[in-house]
């Protein structure tokens, strides 16, 4: 079984994302299998199917049909107020309906926060959710990795080494080292001999969040346990450091099943309306069959952490499960593991709207990673743009340094990731766009 430690095998932007730009300009080899829907969505007690975006009509009903189509004029064709953009979008919606008669409209929001940003509505602005969900309408439908995510990092590896680079494995890094308020390197323990090393480097770049970068840097570690334990607000052990005033993580739970029968009949993803945690569930074995033993089927959910209880939140889990699929889910189907996201191993070190620049008060000390997403780029395609920025960043400091040498500086264009098509908004409404139809092409070749 391909068992991902974090991501779902699915990458958000699919094959016209940050990331597949990313690898398409390193020349990384990898191939992503776009959904074939916009998604389908269990309500009333069965699965709809919506090939694009107006397919959530059919379960809505004419009353909730029209504020759905009201709601999307106003999100992205009307010019809102910076206290509107500002606000939780809870609350934006309870200013322009009626939360209480439209409930399927409200959980279609819900389930697509939770499932995608890892949040509630009241965690996250109206601003963010409209960024985000622009961005998903111009770039494309998301997609299932060839592999599962772990070939891809496998292909990294292989690339870095092939460029001459080293990757130090079973090695620990207990000290960032700085001077004069400017980083010199880091000190690292190797594990497998014991042995601890200084490595010496004018530039330092850290993706293990703000919380434990700050800790490297004052010679502590940062503990899980010890996270776990702090109330928010609470100082942290020797007093609280700067760059942890306002943390706020995005924290989930997910559940790997394998099954002998298919639930989910499409590539992207299920949303479950109907359910008290489970916010979706993808069935990745349908893009990549590889990913589970032959004639089995990897399906993953996931859902917000609602609660300090965590065998509560897996018990609200199974109930779903059973929920959604009753006898079929005992007779055919085997819970592989149910793991939880939080403390310093959160869904996000930073929620969806409130991360941090690259940049830090250490020269040549950066940040990467899940806690510095730029604004409308979630997951891991907000991972790959948070690279995409700090190369921006690079090329701006080398043409200074060019600059103050006197020599000629060299062209340079930005790494941020771009749309490639303005039509797909208006296929959104019929279809996924992306690479789906292709792919059916291929198989059906094959």
């Amino acid at each position: 079984m391909q068992v991902s430690t974090g991501a779902v095998h699915m990458v958000p932007f699919g094959s016209s994302g940050a990331l597949a730009q990313m690898l398409d300009r390193l020349q990384v080899p990898h191939r992503f299998f776009d959904a074939d829907v916009f998604g389908s969505f269990y309500v009333h007690g069965k699965q709809y199917r919506a090939q694009g975006l107006l397919g959530v009509l059919r379960f809505l009903g004419p009353r909730q049909s029209w504020w759905f189509i009201r709601l999307g004029y106003l999100m992205f064709f009307s010019q809102l107020s910076e206290a509107e953009l500002q606000m939780p979008f809870h609350r934006w919606l309870e200013q322009h309906i009626n939360v209480e008669r439209n409930p399927q409209l409200v959980a279609f929001f819900e389930r697509i926060s939770r499932f995608a940003l890892s949040l509630e509505l009241s965690q996250v602005s109206t601003r963010e959710v409209i960024r985000t969900t622009r961005n998903m309408f111009r770039f494309g439908a998301p997609a299932i990795v060839e592999g599962g995510c772990g070939e891809i990092t496998r292909q990294l590896e292989q690339h870095v080494q092939e460029l001459g680079g080293e990757l130090s494995l079973s090695c620990e890094v207990l000290q960032i080292i700085q001077r004069d308020g400017r980083v010199s390197g880091v000190r690292v323990r190797y594990k497998e001999r014991g042995a601890e090393e200084v490595i010496e480097a004018p530039l330092v770049v850290s993706d293990i969040g703000p919380r434990a970068t700050d800790g490297l840097l004052h010679n502590r570690k940062v503990r899980q346990a010890d996270v776990l334990k702090r109330k928010p607000g609470e100082e942290s052990v020797g007093g609280e450091t700067p760059s942890e005033v306002g943390l706020h993580e995005a924290v989930g739970l997910k559940v790997h099943i394998l099954s002998d029968v298919s639930f989910i009949p499409h590539r992207g993803i299920m949303y479950c309306l109907d359910t008290k945690r489970i916010a979706g569930i993808v069935q990745p074995t349908n893009s990549d069959p590889s990913l589970a033993p032959a004639g089995k089927h990897l399906l993953i959910t996931h859902q917000v952490i609602q609660s300090n209880n965590v065998e509560e939140e897996r018990a609200l889990a199974l109930a779903d499960l059973h929920m959604l699929f009753g006898d079929a889910f005992d007779a055919y189907c085997r819970v592989l593991t149910m793991g939880t996201y939080r403390g310093e191993w959160p869904v996000n070190r930073m929620t969806q709207g409130e991360d941090l620049t690259p940049t830090t008060t250490v020269e040549g000390l950066y940040l990467v990673g899940d806690a510095v997403k730029p604004s409308g780029f979630l997951m891991v395609e907000g991972v790959a743009q948070s690279v995409n920025h700090f190369l921006d960043l690079l090329d701006a400091l080398d043409r200074e340094e060019t600059d103050r040498k006197g020599r000629p500086a060299r062209a340079s264009r930005s790494h941020m990731a771009v749309a490639y098509s303005r039509l797909n908004p208006l296929r959104w409404l019929w279809m996924a766009p992306g690479n789906s139809a292709t792919f059916h092409k291929l198989k059906d070749a094959h």
